[in-house]
């Protein structure tokens, strides 16, 4: 059963001045930037944030540096519960990837049809964070994030975050 989604975005913000450059340049995007990986659960609201990935990550690195979410932490699912997350993802517990064209041809042809509608829930699920994730990058201040230290970022994409939950359930 899947409780919600996971998704990582890249912010763009101002070269740093008082930090050194490199940790933020990414060199595969061509800008400076902070990386944040977003849960949200089956309604699009954003349960969790790990904010403040420095330099280009995929985000199958980034979950992987992640220690909250997983076996004995502090987001401990039980057996059965997954987030459904993208292809670029490895398919382990607690993540559910969409299934490749290859395995599913593989499959029974009773089974296709479902593989492809698991593929389709996830898609629409995906589709869910990444609009959190556009309503989050709506804040200014995420893109001038240069002007605070690297150790407060967090807590100003938590604020954020807890901005765009508040505003979706004011206005649903």
């Amino acid at each position: 059963m899947a409780v919600g989604a996971i998704d990582g975005t890249s912010t763009e913000i101002y070269r740093p001045l008082v930090e050194p450059q490199e940790l933020y340049y990414s060199g595969h995007r061509h800008f400076h930037c902070v990386h944040n990986q977003v849960v949200n659960d089956n309604l699009g609201k954003i349960c969790y944030i790990d904010a403040g990935v420095l330099r280009h990550q995929k985000d199958a690195q980034q979950f992987a540096m992640m220690r909250s979410i997983g076996r004995h932490a502090e987001f401990d699912f039980p057996e059965g519960i997954v987030l459904l997350a993208d292809k670029i993802y490895p398919n382990r517990y607690p993540r559910m990837t969409p299934y490749t064209r290859q395995q599913i041809q593989r499959k029974p042809d009773n089974l296709k049809r479902r593989c492809r509608k698991i593929n389709n829930l996830i898609k629409e699920n995906g589709v869910t964070v990444e609009h959190s994730i556009g309503e989050l990058k709506n804040y200014r201040v995420m893109g001038s994030l240069w002007v605070y230290p690297s150790r407060k970022l967090r807590h100003i994409v938590n604020i954020c975050a807890a901005f765009v939950c508040r505003r979706n359930d004011l206005f649903r």
